[in-house]
C-alpha cells in the first residue's frame, strides 16, 4: 500500500492541492468559525493538528473543522485517495495502523542509525555537512538535510519526531469522519486512545509542536518556518486553539 506521498511527491502535488483547497473554501463557506462549543478533550484533539487545519482554511475550534455535506464529503474522499491511497474502511484502518506502529518516525530512526554507523557523530557539528557531501557524494542541500536528521536524533533521541506521526493520526480520524469511513463516535473514541498515549510524552504544546515541526522537515525535506509562523500566529489569537491546557484530563465527553 502506498503510505502517503514523499516530500518530493508532495511538492509535485502542490498545484493540485492548492486548487483543491480553494474549491473547499468556496463550497463549505469558509467553515464558519465558532460553529460550536467543544469539550476540552475535543479541543485538545483539534489543537494537536491545528496548524494544518489553519493552512487548509478550516475551523480549528470545531470537530471535524468543516461542515459535512455531499460536496465536502466527496472532496475528502478524493483527497484521501490521492494523498494516502485510502479508499474505504479497510484501507483507512490499515493506514492508521501504519502511522501508529511505524509512520515516518521509523524511517527517521533508520536514517539516523545509518548516519551514526557511518560515523557522523564523531564529526564536529560545524563540519558535518561538508563531511557528508564528500563521504556520500551528496549535493549541499542533501548533505544539510542529513545533518538535520542526525542532529535531531542526537539531541532528542528516537522519539524526536513522534508528534508528527501522532498529529497526522489524529488528523486522519477527522478526515475519515468527513469521508464517511468512520462515525463521529468511532473517530473520537480512537482519537482519545491516541491522545492518551501521546500526551505524557511531552510537557507542553511548545514541546509537542517542536517535535511536529522536526517531523515535517524530515518528511517534506524543507524548512518548517511557515508552519512555525502559523503556530505563533494561532497562539496570539483570541480563539487560540492552544489555550486548552496541554495537561487537561482527556476523557470521553461525547
Amino acid at each position: 500500500m502506498k503510505r502517503n506521498v514523499s516530500g518530493r511527491c508532495k511538492r509535485r502535488m502542490s498545484v493540485w492541492m492548492a486548487a483543491f483547497l480553494l474549491l473547499s473554501v468556496v463550497l463549505q463557506g469558509c467553515a464558519a468559525k465558532g460553529g460550536g462549543e467543544e469539550s476540552d478533550t475535543i479541543r485538545w484533539f483539534n489543537a494537536s493538528y491545528a496548524i494544518l487545519t489553519e493552512l487548509n482554511h478550516w475551523d480549528y475550534n470545531t470537530f471535524p473543522g468543516i461542515k459535512i455535506n455531499e460536496n465536502t464529503q466527496n472532496m475528502e474522499i478524493a483527497s484521501l485517495k490521492a494523498s494516502w491511497d485510502v479508499t474505504d474502511r479497510q484501507s483507512a484502518d490499515e493506514t492508521l495502523d501504519w502511522v501508529l506502529s511505524e509512520g515516518h518516525r521509523a524511517d527517521f530512526v533508520e536514517s539516523a542509525l545509518l548516519l551514526e554507523e557511518a560515523g557522523m557523530g564523531e564529526i564536529p557539528a560545524g563540519q558535518r555537512a561538508a563531511w557528508a557531501a564528500e563521504s556520500f557524494g551528496l549535493s549541499e542541500d542533501d548533505a544539510e538535510y542529513f545533518v538535520m536528521v542526525y542532529d535531531s536524533y542526537e539531541a532528542y533521541g528516537e522519539g524526536a519526531i513522534d508528534a508528527w506521526d501522532y498529529s497526522r493520526a489524529l488528523n486522519l480520524l477527522s478526515f475519515y469522519y468527513i469521508a464517511g469511513y468512520y462515525t463521529r463516535e468511532e473517530a473520537l473514541d480512537k482519537a482519545l486512545e491516541i491522545a492518551q498515549t501521546v500526551q505524557p510524552e511531552f510537557d507542553s504544546w511548545d514541546e509537542y509542536v517542536e517535535s511536529y515541526l522536526r517531523g515535517y522537515e524530515f518528511w517534506a525535506e524543507e524548512s518548517s518556518d511557515e508552519r512555525r509562523g502559523v503556530y505563533e500566529d494561532l497562539k496570539s489569537r483570541e480563539d487560540n486553539p492552544y489555550a486548552v491546557d496541554y495537561h487537561t484530563t482527556l476523557e470521553k465527553t461525547w
